[in-house]
């Protein structure tokens, strides 16, 4: 049997909203484009997979796609990324991936991930290429002290990515400051737009240090805490009461973070001839961006997903279900 050379995995991990999906749609671009073959593993924590579609709408050719929803593949569905992994080692040589980018859900502690090159099925198989950490500039400085899940996940990377600096230089440089004095060690690079400046040091080129003594999981502190709500829309929203609803501070609860595809009442199909619409919430910040369509031609559900602590999951769905404008002759779906 021919020795095979192991699969390069590279961790990508980040707090809700950190801007993770548009760093990881970069990385398997420059991958393809550099004639590799390279898969992606999306860990999402909610009933269906919008990072996902947004990387099916823009992907090149991929390797191999795996979605893993409603759980955490850190803890409970560490199960299925070492199968996944699995499968994809078990393809023929010239099939299988020679890279995979795992994108952690942003209330994962990618504590426990750090050690899938010692799981049996694994090992000799895999190698970890380096942990890749996003942050977000535009949340309050302060996270870095108050907020123990973004400090573990800073702490453990091989390299930080500070994203979205050009949108506020003044936070990007508050940032900077105060992740240099915690991590002198790390490597830390401001990006726009999820690029890196030419010359930045490379994900897959990541030192990956062992684990401090007496380091152990956080056990989950954040992720059980926090709940997702999905939605699925059978007609087009009103554009504008969307954005009142996302962007009002909740009565009750905290609104981590809002995601979906939807069409909007009134706006005609684009030249694509697609006529869905990505939105994402983070940061106190709503971003509408235009979905293609897929190669098959076949437009993505239109659905919201909403994660927060102490949310009024009731009210939420009935707000939800309220931004629907049916065309005439039709009524919204009932809610049971």
């Amino acid at each position: 049997m021919n020795e095979t050379a192991p699969l390069d995995i590279l961790i990508v991990t980040g707090p809700l909203g950190a801007g993770k999906t548009t760093v990881v749609n970069r990385l398997l671009k420059a991958e393809v484009a550099a004639g590799r073959r390279v898969a992606v593993l999306i860990n999402e924590f909610g009933a269906i997979s919008v990072d996902g579609t947004l990387l099916d709408a823009e992907r090149p050719e991929l390797a191999g796609v795996e979605n893993l929803l409603n759980g955490c593949a850190c803890c409970s569905l560490r199960d299925d990324v070492v199968a996944t992994l699995r499968a994809w080692c078990d393809w023929p040589e010239g099939q299988r991936p020679q890279r995979v980018v795992l994108e952690t859900t942003g209330l994962a502690d990618p504590t426990d991930l750090l050690d899938l090159e010692q799981e049996p099925a694994l090992a000799g198989r895999l190698r970890l290429a380096g942990l890749l950490t996003v942050i977000s500039c535009l949340g309050p400085v302060d996270h870095l002290r108050t907020k123990p899940l973004l400090h573990r996940q800073a702490a453990l990377a091989s390299l930080i990515h500070l994203s979205k600096a050009d949108l506020d230089p003044a936070s990007a440089v508050a940032w900077e400051g105060d992740l240099r004095a915690a991590f002198r060690h790390i490597p830390l690079v401001p990006t726009r737009h999820g690029m890196a400046p030419e010359g930045s040091p490379d994900p897959w080129r990541g030192d990956v240090r062992p684990l401090p003594e007496g380091w152990e999981a956080a056990g989950g502190f954040s992720f059980a805490e926090a709940r997702s709500l999905t939605l699925h829309w059978d007609h087009p929203v009103d554009p504008a009461a969307l954005e009142a609803l996302l962007l009002a501070p909740p009565a009750v609860g905290e609104l981590l973070r809002a995601k979906g595809v939807c069409a909007f009442a009134g706006w005609a199909a684009r030249h694509d001839g697609s006529d869905r619409w990505a939105f994402q919430l983070a940061d106190g910040r709503l971003e509408i961006s235009p979905l293609p369509l897929p190669t098959d031609g076949t437009a993505a559900p239109c659905a919201a997903v909403v994660i927060g602590t102490g949310l009024d999951a009731t009210h939420w769905k009935k707000a939800l279900r309220a931004l629907e404008r049916p065309p005439a002759g039709q009524r919204h779906k009932v809610l049971l």
